[in-house]
C-alpha cells in the first residue's frame, strides 16, 4: 500500500518516499513552506475510514503551531497536525489514493498558514487555548467544578469529592461561592450541602488581561505560570498580595481566566500543593517547595451551560405559564426550560397517577404528587438556574391572581375545547391583552396542532373554530383530522377509567412542534398569528371505525407555519 500511494502522490507533483517508522509502513512527503523544509509522514493503514493523518517531523523547530499537537512515539517527536475532527468529514475508503491526496492538500494549506502568517497563528493559539491546556492534564483526573458568574478576582472554598464515589456531582472537586444564583433545588446545592464533603482548601480566581498562548509539553509550567502573573496589572497584582497574601495554606486552586478571541471566555486551572503551610507564591522567590499541576475546569456556568446546550441566555427574563402539565404539557415545560426559559410557571390541578407513566415526562417517583410541583422539581434538579414555579390552579382561574401584562407568553394544554373557547372569551371580554400558545393532541395518531394568537395581530384561536359549511363559530377545531360526534375514548377499567388512545411518541411530536413555535415568538422570530399541525398515519384510526376529515385526507404541509387569519372570524372580521 505505501509504495501505491507514494507512486501516487509522485505522479501528481509531490516528492515522497516509502519507509518504516517502528514497524508501520509510512511514506514521507518532503515540502517547503516560506523557505522552511518541513517533512510530512503519513501513517498508512489497512482502510481509511477518517481523513488519512500527517505527522509533521520535528515541530519544534518551526515555533508553537497552531493546530499542532506535539507528541512523542518511542522518543521520536512528531507533530499531530489537527485539520478536522475525525467525525466531521465523510470520507470516499473506497477511493484512498485520493484521499490520501486531499488529505495531504488539506495539511499543506494549514500549514502554510500557521507558518507563513504568524499573526493568524497566535489568534488560532489563543482560540485553542483550552484545547492545548488540556493535553497537559492527567486524562483519569476529573476537572474541577466551578461555578463562577462573574469573572473577578475573588477566592472560593473548594470542596472535595465524596469518598467512593464515581459518578454525579459528589465525585467532583468543586469550587462553589456563597452568592451562587443555581436554584436551591439543583442537584449542585445537594452537593454542596452534603455533611461528609470537606473543604480541600480554596480556589483563588484571577482574571488575566493578556493571555499567552497556553505552554507545549517542552516548556516548563512553573515559568509559564510566572511569566502569567508578572504580566498582570500593578493593580491586580497589589490586590492580589493584600486580599489573599495574608492566608497560608497547603493547597491552592488557581483559576485562570481570560478572553481569547471572538469575545469567547476561556477558564483553566493549575493545583499548588506544598509540604507546609505557605501564601499563595506570587514571586519566583516564594516558590520554593510548591509542585504546579496543570487541571482542567468544566465550568457551571448558566451562560456557558445554556448556549453550549443549544438554549438561548435571551430568554431567560422571559415569563412563560404552560396550563396542562400532561402528556403534552409536562414535555413544553421541558424544552422551554431547556432553551433557556428561567421563569416558567406551571399550573395544573390534577395529581400524577401510575396510569401516566408511559406518556408523561415524570418519573415513578412522583406519583400521587401535583403535576406541576412534580415538573417544578424536574425543571430545578435538570436545569440549575430555573426560577420555575407551580400552581394548582385551572385555566379558569389562575389568570385572576396576575396582572394582565405578567406574562409573554400562556401556553395552553389542557385538551379541553370548552374551556379553551371560553378563556379565549374571557381575555377578549376583559380586554387582556396576552399572546396564548393552544395546543392539542388528536387520538389514535393521527396528529396534532398548535395555534399561536398573537395579540394585536390578525388571526386569533376562534379563527380556528370557524364553521366552514356556513361560517358561523363552531365548537370543534376545523384543524382536527377526527371527524366531530364520534366516541373516541377508550376503556380498560369502566366509567371512570376512559383515556384517548395515543402514544408518548404522539405527544412528544405535539409538544416538540409546539415549544418550538413558543422559542421562535419569544425570540421574536415568530411575529404574526400562525398555526401548525403535524399529519400521522390513520392506522389505527380505520382498526376503531374512526371517520377522518376532508382536511386529513388533503392535508400536505406537515409542521408548516400557516396564517390564522379567517375571514368569517366574528371576532377577526369586526
Amino acid at each position: 500500500m505505501k509504495n501505491q500511494i507514494s507512486q501516487y502522490l509522485s505522479e501528481n507533483g509531490f516528492d515522497c518516499e516509502p519507509g518504516d517508522f517502528f514497524g508501520q509502513e509510512v511514506v514521507t512527503v518532503s515540502i517547503s513552506i516560506s523557505g522552511h523544509a518541513v517533512e510530512l509522514m503519513l501513517l498508512v493503514e489497512d482502510r481509511f475510514l477518517s481523513l488519512p493523518k500527517f505527522l509533521i517531523l520535528e515541530p519544534s523547530k518551526y515555533g508553537k503551531l497552531a493546530h499542532v499537537n506535539i507528541e512523542r512515539i518511542e522518543d521520536v517527536e512528531v507533530g499531530v497536525v489537527c485539520v478536522n475532527a475525525s467525525d466531521a468529514v465523510s470520507v470516499n475508503f473506497d477511493q484512498p489514493l485520493f484521499l490520501v491526496r486531499d488529505s495531504l492538500k488539506r495539511h499543506i494549506a494549514l500549514l502554510d498558514l500557521v507558518i507563513s502568517d504568524p499573526d493568524w497563528n497566535e489568534r488560532e493559539l489563543l482560540r485553542e487555548f483550552y484545547s492545548n491546556w488540556l493535553i497537559l492534564c492527567n486524562s483519569e483526573q476529573k476537572p474541577l467544578l466551578i461555578n463562577f458568574s462573574q469573572p473577578v478576582l475573588q477566592r472560593v472554598d473548594v470542596y472535595e469529592p465524596l469518598e467512593k464515589v464515581q459518578y454525579g456531582l459528589h465525585s467532583y472537586f468543586v469550587a462553589h461561592p456563597s452568592d451562587s444564583e443555581i436554584s436551591k433545588l439543583s442537584e449542585m446545592q445537594f452537593a454542596i450541602k452534603e455533611k461528609k464533603r470537606k473543604v480541600a482548601g480554596k480556589a483563588v480566581v484571577i482574571p488575566i488581561d493578556r493571555l499567552a498562548p497556553a505552554p507545549s509539553m517542552n516548556e516548563s509550567i512553573e515559568d509559564w505560570y510566572l511569566d502569567t502573573i508578572n504580566s498582570l496589572s500593578d493593580e491586580r497584582l497589589r490586590q492580589l498580595r493584600e486580599q489573599f497574601g495574608q492566608w497560608r495554606d497547603k493547597h491552592y486552586w488557581v483559576v485562570f481566566t481570560a478572553i481569547t478571541v471572538d469575545n469567547n471566555r476561556t477558564w483553566f486551572a493549575l493545583k499548588l500543593d506544598c509540604e507546609n503551610k505557605k501564601t499563595l507564591p506570587l514571586s519566583a522567590r516564594k516558590f520554593k517547595g510548591w509542585r504546579l499541576t496543570p487541571i482542567s475546569v468544566r465550568v457551571f456556568e448558566q451562560e456557558n451551560v445554556v448556549q453550549r446546550g443549544g438554549g438561548s441566555t435571551f430568554l431567560e427574563d422571559k415569563k412563560v405559564a404552560v396550563v396542562g402539565i400532561g402528556s403534552i404539557g409536562s414535555e413544553v415545560a421541558h424544552k422551554l426550560a431547556a432553551a433557556g426559559v428561567r421563569h416558567l410557571h406551571l399550573i395544573d390541578p390534577d395529581f400524577y397517577q401510575i396510569d401516566n407513566l408511559h406518556r408523561h415526562m415524570l418519573p415513578q417517583a412522583y406519583v400521587d404528587m401535583p403535576k406541576s410541583m412534580g415538573m417544578v422539581y424536574q425543571c430545578h434538579a435538570q436545569f440549575p438556574w430555573s426560577d420555575a414555579r407551580y400552581s394548582g390552579e385551572s385555566l379558569l382561574t389562575f389568570v385572576e391572581k396576575y396582572p394582565r401584562d405578567f406574562f409573554d407568553l400562556i401556553v395552553i394544554a389542557v385538551g379541553n375545547p370548552s374551556h379553551e373557547r371560553f378563556f379565549k372569551q374571557y381575555l377578549l371580554d376583559n380586554k387582556i391583552d396576552v399572546t396564548t400558545l393552544n395546543c392539542w393532541l388528536e387520538g389514535f395518531g393521527v396528529g396534532g396542532h398548535a395555534v399561536l394568537d398573537i395579540s394585536g395581530k390578525d388571526g386569533c384561536l376562534l379563527c380556528a373554530y370557524v364553521d366552514h359549511t356556513d361560517g358561523s363559530r363552531g365548537l370543534q377545531s376545523n384543524l382536527n383530522f377526527i371527524e366531530a360526534n364520534q366516541d373516541v375514548m377508550k376503556s380498560i377499567a369502566g366509567c371512570g377509567n376512559q383515556f384517548i388512545s395515543y402514544g408518548a411518541a404522539s405527544s412528544a411530536q405535539t409538544a416538540v412542534m409546539a415549544s418550538s413555535l413558543a422559542i421562535r415568538y419569544l425570540e421574536g422570530k415568530q411575529t404574526d398569528s400562525c398555526k401548525v399541525s403535524w399529519k400521522g398515519d390513520d392506522d389505527d384510526a380505520q382498526a376503531e371505525n374512526i371517520k377522518l376529515t376532508h382536511r386529513y385526507y388533503q392535508f400536505r404541509e406537515s409542521l408548516k407555519r400557516l396564517p390564522l387569519l379567517n375571514e368569517d372570524c366574528d371576532v377577526c372580521s369586526h
